[in-house]
């Protein structure tokens, strides 16, 4: 394998280059888990990345699409579906071929599709409508004048209008292979696309004391989305803020708050796949067992992107400075010359013991850290972005130290008796207690 400097860091154009030039690393693109498969894409651009996409199983993209169709406004705010997105997949996907594409479209989940192809473009059934609009001559003056200044197509009995012009020939493009493949697929893409378009016009002027078919149909997509996150040790920005609300009232009961039970209740599901979180999923350990059992290009392909930094090495990550016992800043701090190797803070110190006296609730204790900092990554913000990962944990280690400092009520605590208060206080409800009494909001 080629190898790279450390200290010298490819561009996007050669790191694509070196996976595609060797076909070993090329069929380990199709085993990479789905959220490495994204940093890569990132790294590589997604114009860019026809190739790579074209790599992709329908399992890794429909992740992929959870993670980059749905963006929020703000830090900790909810997510929304982002269309314009999706028709970008579109043009990408189809440079991976026609089959590729139709293949995908016909895997996804149908009612993805119809909110994509919804909030791209508007479906009219034109006899319905022109039934409508007698004894209206206004009104259908007015829509004559809408639809003569629009980018449309006539499709059997309906008529497509672009809502978006710069995405509609991606989308028009992508409806034409399927009516030529798959056209009862179609068929009912159209006519669920079309309810929503006569709904919305039929309610306009009137106040709804319900949902939309279409504001339904997203709530029914993001629900969907957030169950296979919430499979995959991820949390919700509403329930993220949620946990928050409840740290900040100060709630002095030990009781697991609610969040908190049904977050670990569904880990606990045994239909659920395994827990990783956000990038808990590069390096958990389940994750490392599956690759030592993986052939060897996914082993030499993860250790290209690791040494390109699109991905951060396995002692790196969260999750895996959680189980050594140390903290990112402890590592820098005891890394810079001249320093002394600083004593670690009280909860930090107390882990380590907990890991020499009890494998099991130590593991324990590292799942509950994980859950908290994605929750700070969901619903938290730093800077007025979402917080990093590295943030996020140093942030949950300084609020679970001061949560396990404020049982005692004078300042110098042995270690012996903060493992004790660890071994029977979860690690957020320690963070609850820390969060309430922290001058400053993490």
């Amino acid at each position: 394998m080629t190898s790279l400097s450390r200290h010298h860091v490819p561009s996007s154009s050669a790191l694509l280059m070196r996976i595609l030039e060797r076909p070993e690393l090329v069929s380990a693109v199709r085993d990479l888990p789905a959220p490495v498969l994204g940093k890569l894409i990132d790294r590589i651009g997604l114009e860019d990345a026809g190739e790579l996409v074209a790599l992709a199983s329908t399992s890794q993209l429909e992740r992929l699409f959870d993670e980059d169709l749905w963006k929020a406004a703000r830090a900790g705010e909810d997510e929304s579906f982002r269309p314009e997105r999706f028709a970008l997949w579109l043009r990408i996907m189809l440079e991976g071929g026609e089959e590729f594409l139709l293949q995908r479209l016909c895997e996804l989940p149908q009612d993805l599709l119809a909110l994509a192809i919804h909030r791209l473009v508007l479906v009219l059934d034109m006899d319905a409508l022109a039934a409508r609009m007698v004894g209206a001559s206004e009104e259908a003056s007015e829509l004559e004048h809408a639809l003569e200044n629009s980018m449309f197509e006539e499709w059997e009995e309906y008529r497509l209008i672009a809502r978006d012009a710069s995405a509609w020939e991606d989308v028009w493009n992508a409806l034409l292979l399927l009516d030529r493949d798959h056209h009862d697929r179609l068929r009912e893409l159209i006519e669920q696309c079309c309810a929503m378009t006569t709904e919305f016009i039929n309610g306009q002027g009137t106040l709804y004391e319900v949902l939309t078919s279409e504001e339904m149909l997203e709530n029914d997509v993001a629900a969907e989305r957030e169950d296979r996150r919430a499979a995959e040790g991820f949390i919700s920005p509403a329930d993220a803020r949620s946990f928050l609300e409840l740290a900040r009232r100060a709630d002095a009961s030990d009781e697991r708050d609610p969040i908190t039970r049904a977050y670990f209740r569904a880990l606990e599901d045994p239909r659920a796949e395994k827990p990783g979180g956000r990038e808990a999923d590069e390096h958990s350990p389940a994750r490392d067992s599956q690759l030592a059992a993986a052939s060897a290009g996914v082993s030499q392909l993860v250790e290209l992107l690791e040494a390109a930094q699109v991905v951060a090495p396995a002692n790196q990550q969260p999750l895996a400075i959680l189980t050594a016992g140390t903290s990112g800043k402890a590592k820098r701090g005891a890394a810079k010359a001249g320093k002394s190797k600083r004593t670690a803070p009280l909860f930090e110190a107390a882990m380590s013991d907990l890991r020499e006296r009890d494998a099991a609730l130590f593991s324990q204790r590292v799942e509950e850290l994980g859950y908290l900092v994605n929750v700070l990554m969901a619903g938290g913000e730093h800077e007025g972005r979402q917080p990093r990962s590295m943030e996020a944990l140093e942030t949950v280690l300084k609020t679970c130290e001061a949560g396990l400092r404020s049982h005692f009520k004078t300042k110098t605590v042995k270690r012996d008796q903060a493992l004790s208060v660890l071994q029977q206080t979860a690690a957020d409800r320690l963070f609850r207690r820390g969060f309430a009494t922290s001058p400053r909001e993490p």
